[in-house]
């Protein structure tokens, strides 16, 4: 049995109370290489929680409910006594700090902070998945909501309307936005918060896991003077990723290039760069009409969305300007029948369009992987029709027991040259029921036989990207 004289004060301040209930971990003390802490159940939530904090190995001895209870109380009065002072504020604001450079360190794209009818949840989406990174009290959310909505300027007395807000967080001498946007649901306010990496961009094509091909099709596009290049995949797909590390290629100075986004993710030297403001009357098709009158050289819209936006970046694209832009599409092909639909006219399509790039990407399985043997399973769903060696994910500690370690690039470029046009345009008049994303299913199925991604990840890509 633990006594009150062993907990180390220092050690125990490192965890709010109400992380500590919430999470049923307790740590008392610790040495260079361990943590040592209670727990109801060892729980995997609790596990990771404890790791970061600490960044240790954890030793529990596990305890009833109500012994834990009794130490809570004990232990964080210890604290009390001690430093006269742990009150709602600090444990709100550790909260926040906690769960925001958790998610940068896990290179997290979004946090969520949902209301429940007894209790609040943060989840964080790390490699296009959502994590529970810790539940809490209602009492606690309200406290880290009005906060957090302060923080974004935002109105903390409008609960009724979605508001938008804007942090700048600071993390290990780097500095990151966080969009913020709140929407009512029966049991509170909803937050989520997008960090936005816009300091840190290590990236460039050729080390975006395209292929020599690829990337040799890439740069055929990069090199024309003018014509539309877009980037098509469902949200989180890295298109963002791939439009930033084009212009970075091209980023020189006898070149203007300007951008219209919404918002503004990464920022760039040498680039005039335009946040979307439907207040101020700045949209994509405004902004754009704008920055056609600037001698622009090269120009990049961050999504078509519409008609008029298309039709005007298409114009654009046959008048002597290099357009880049992205477009919410499954396939490259279905790009051309998406643009039909908005109503552009068919001639205009093959002579703006040069190229189509289409990506996704799918969770790279952990070193620490566990071989083994299609079965009959796999042959059923996944057309495996010989025995072949697969992996399935494990956990460690440098994965954080999730079995994976970041995101794989599958993708198809669409050149549309004297190979394609023919091809292009039968697609365009007869939108035949064919299959769109079969290059793309190729390259998922290589990597599954690489033991690269899992047959679950395959699975789900191969199904319809089903959750």
């Amino acid at each position: 049995m633990v006594d009150v004289k062993e907990i180390d004060i220092d050690t125990l301040k490192k965890v709010p109370k109400n992380a500590a209930l919430a999470m049923k971990v307790l740590p008392y003390k610790e040495d260079k290489e361990s943590v040592y802490a209670l727990c109801v159940t060892n729980s995997v939530e609790g596990s990771e929680y404890l790791s970061f904090v600490f960044e240790k190995n954890i030793n529990y001895c596990e305890v009833s409910q109500e012994q834990f209870n009794q130490f809570i109380n004990k232990f964080y009065l210890a604290i009390s006594n001690k430093d006269n002072k742990l009150n709602k504020d600090v444990i709100v604001a550790d909260i926040m700090q906690e769960y925001i450079s958790y998610s940068i360190d896990k290179g997290a794209s979004d946090i969520h902070i949902e209301p429940m009818e007894n209790q609040a949840i943060i989840r964080v989406r790390v490699d296009g998945k959502l994590i529970i990174f810790r539940k809490t009290d209602k009492v606690i959310y309200n406290s880290l909501l009005t906060r957090m909505k302060l923080l974004a300027n935002m109105d903390i007395t409008e609960k009724r309307k979605p508001q938008d807000g804007k942090i700048l967080f600071s993390r290990k001498n780097k500095k990151y936005d966080i969009r913020v946007s709140s929407i009512p649901t029966v049991y509170g306010e909803k937050l989520v918060l997008r960090i936005l990496y816009n300091q840190i961009f290590p990236f460039d094509i050729h080390n975006l896991s395209y292929n020599e091909k690829q990337i040799e099709a890439i740069s055929k596009l990069i090199e024309l003077k003018h014509g539309l290049v877009l980037i098509c995949g469902p949200t989180g797909s890295g298109k963002s990723t791939t439009l930033y590390s084009i212009l970075k290629s091209i980023n020189r100075n006898d070149i203007n290039i300007t951008t219209i986004e919404d918002p503004v993710e990464i920022f760039i030297d040498g680039i005039s760069q335009i946040n979307v403001n439907e207040k101020a009357g700045i949209t994509f098709s405004s902004g754009l009409r704008s920055i056609l009158r600037q001698d622009p050289d090269v120009i990049m819209v961050g999504e078509i969305r519409d008609e008029e936006t298309a039709k005007i970046a298409l114009r654009a694209s046959i008048t002597g300007h290099k357009v880049y832009s992205t477009i919410h599409t499954n396939s490259a092909i279905e790009v051309f029948s998406r643009l039909k639909d908005m109503g552009t006219e068919e001639y205009l399509l093959l002579d703006a369009i040069k190229g189509v790039i289409s990506q996704r990407l799918v969770r790279r399985l952990c070193d620490c992987k566990v071989e083994y043997m299609s079965g009959e399973y796999e042959k059923r769903h996944g057309e495996i029709q010989n025995e072949i060696k697969l992996y399935k994910p494990n956990g460690c500690k440098k994965c954080n027991e999730t079995g994976y370690s970041g995101r794989v690039l599958i993708s198809e470029i669409l050149l549309v040259d004297r190979n394609n046009r023919d091809k292009i345009n039968l697609f365009i008049k007869s939108q035949k029921n064919i299959d769109t994303q079969k290059e793309l299913k190729k390259q998922c199925k290589l990597l599954l036989e690489n033991g690269v991604i899992s047959f679950v990840d395959y699975l789900e890509f191969v199904e319809g990207e089903a959750f």
